[in-house]
């Protein structure tokens, strides 16, 4: 979710994931380059929601740069919370769940003139309530875990775009990863994308489009706004799950960079 191009301007930004998966998550990929290099940027937030069938996932989290310049190789903290609805058949019987996900991790991100890579690694925690509750499902309850992510992001003015992100926690063996490759139109970023994703639980690949359109929100405050769609597909040993069955995925993201 990053990248950079300081012959344009000199800052960057973090991960969606998220998500990021991931969380997360959110795409920030650009935001930072049209910011004036004489007005460093410190944070960035973002949020969004994501859908497929008997699952919807919303998320929000906020990324800060302790040197209180994203254009500078340096610490990053990053905070993320998502809270997953969801349904699933175990049986003859009807599981409604919910949950909630966060972590707090410490990074370092590195700029150059071409692309953008950061690391993280934290804390996680996971928590999910069924009813009725299911004593077969391998994720119920809470559990904390390690977690570490990493991203590699191409740089701002590259025709060529490209964005390379993922995590795993501890925490139920969850993973999430996503690769995207597309056009570069500067204002705008247009491609197809893949994803893997799973837990003790549950185990799916997406494949799928995005297009992301970058703009000044206000003054000295930039933004980009994300939608994505195409198609889940489920393991059937592992079908039940707070992601959601087999069938169309879309979802939408929006960040800010100050």
């Amino acid at each position: 979710m990053f990248q950079s191009f300081r012959n344009h301007v000199k800052w960057c930004g973090a991960l969606l994931v998220a998500s990021s998966c991931a969380a997360h998550a959110a795409d920030l990929n650009g935001l930072y380059e049209s910011a004036p290099p004489t007005t460093p940027k410190s944070t960035v937030t973002f949020s969004g929601s994501d859908w497929v069938r008997d699952s919807s996932y919303f998320y929000s989290g906020v990324i800060f740069a302790l040197n209180r310049d994203l254009g500078r190789d340096g610490v990053v903290l990053r905070g993320f919370a998502g809270i997953p609805l969801f349904e699933y058949n175990s049986g003859d019987e009807k599981i409604d769940g919910d949950g909630v996900q966060a972590d707090f991790m410490i990074g370092y991100m590195w700029t150059r003139p071409f692309l953008t890579f950061s690391t993280y690694i934290g804390v996680d925690y996971q928590d999910f309530d069924l009813t009725p509750d299911d004593l077969t499902s391998k994720v119920r309850g809470d559990e904390v875990g390690f977690k570490v992510a990493a991203d590699l992001s191409s740089a701002y003015d590259s025709p060529f775009y490209f964005n390379l992100n993922g995590s795993y926690s501890t925490a139920y063996d969850t993973y999430w990863t996503r690769g995207r490759i597309g056009y570069n139109g500067g204002r705008f970023v247009i491609g197809p994308e893949v994803i893997a994703m799973g837990n003790d639980g549950f185990r799916a690949h997406r494949i799928g489009g995005f297009a992301t359109l970058r703009f000044e929100l206000t003054s000295g405050v930039h933004s980009e706004l994300t939608g994505y769609v195409g198609h889940q597909y489920v393991d059937e040993d592992k079908s039940g799950s707070y992601r959601g069955g087999e069938g169309t995925y879309g979802g939408v993201g929006f960040s800010l960079v100050f």
